[in-house]
């Protein structure tokens, strides 16, 4: 019996080929990317479907104006007539204005994110927070049906213009190497979807959007509160605060085997949950710095959280 043959594209795994067809780029800011870059990438999202969600578009715009109306960033939704069809056509006009010409950055993800979030099915989750085991988690991903393939869309965008952004179920976080990003932010992020771990991952959106923006001592901090709150509901203790609450929290962790113990795990912990507060005691705002907190001491930090949270979740299963 004669062999199958298989066709091979032409410099299908050959890095090379791909380099010479489409150069590897630095992840880079929005504001890096060409005209020519960024009209791409809105025809990507226009072909792909996402630009006739005018329901969306319109509400995001609207959000847009009313949390920054000194700064009226909808300009053609502000004058716009009342009726529907002028509201729609001039929400579109923004948002393309926005995505193509704004030279605010933070203004542009703002909006992306806004519009990705409104893409969430608000009722399935309401729905998960009544629910338990396999019934909960399938309404969890009904409800980021559309986000999630959304978000592969402007993932896609983002890694072929290489954005400095991911689009995760709690946010936009930094983009790092693949490997951080596909085995440790993005499984986590997703479990951390879950209506149970709202103020977590509240926590841990704030302390994304201030690495962004770099604000370096509040991501310190907000890591650190991300953990107490995370190790307090899995305690099923959420509220409680005082000095030497995160030491007293992680006992409970490891009593509950939420944080199992054993002679190689044991090292491990003990040195990340000295390294926690240690940095929040010198590089955070919540108390006064005693020196300058670089981005990666930053991202260091999130990275440890990101290993703490996913590890102790998988016990929790």
């Amino acid at each position: 019996m004669s062999d199958i043959p298989k066709f091979t594209l032409y410099g299908e795994g050959d890095a090379a080929i791909e380099q010479a067809i489409q150069p590897t780029l630095a992840l880079r800011g929005w504001n890096e990317l060409t005209n020519s870059e960024k009209e791409i990438a809105f025809n990507q999202l226009e072909n792909a479907g996402w630009l006739g969600k005018t329901n969306e578009i319109l509400a995001t715009i609207r959000y847009l104006n009313y949390r920054f109306l000194r700064t009226c960033p909808g300009k053609n939704v502000h004058k716009a007539p009342g009726d529907d069809v002028s509201l729609r056509r001039a929400a579109m006009k923004d948002f393309a204005e926005i995505f193509l010409n704004e030279k605010n950055e933070a203004l542009v993800l703002l909006m992306l994110s806004k519009f990705a979030e409104r893409n969430i099915g608000t009722d399935w989750l309401k729905m998960a927070k009544d629910r338990e085991g396999e019934k909960r988690t399938e309404c969890v991903d009904k409800a980021f049906y559309f986000f999630d393939r959304l978000g592969n869309c402007l993932d896609h965008i983002f890694e072929q213009f290489a954005v400095n952004q991911l689009v995760t179920r709690n946010g936009f976080v930094p983009r790092q190497d693949d490997k951080i990003t596909e085995q440790l932010y993005k499984p986590t992020l997703i479990i951390l979807a879950d209506p149970k771990w709202t103020t977590v991952s509240a926590d841990l959106s704030e302390m994304f959007v201030d690495y962004r923006e770099q604000r370096y001592p509040e991501v310190i901090t907000k890591a650190h509160t991300a953990v107490q709150r995370f190790l307090q509901i899995s305690a099923g203790e959420e509220g409680r605060s005082g000095k030497g609450e995160l030491s007293k929290l992680v006992a409970e962790a490891k009593a509950q085997n939420i944080i199992p113990t054993n002679r190689f795990i044991d090292p491990v912990i003990t040195a990340i949950f000295k390294y926690i507060p240690s940095e929040r005691a010198t590089n955070s705002t919540a108390k006064p710095a005693l020196k300058d907190t670089s981005p990666s001491e930053a991202m260091l930090m999130m990275n440890v959280v990101m290993i703490l949270l996913q590890f102790c979740l998988q016990n929790m299963k």
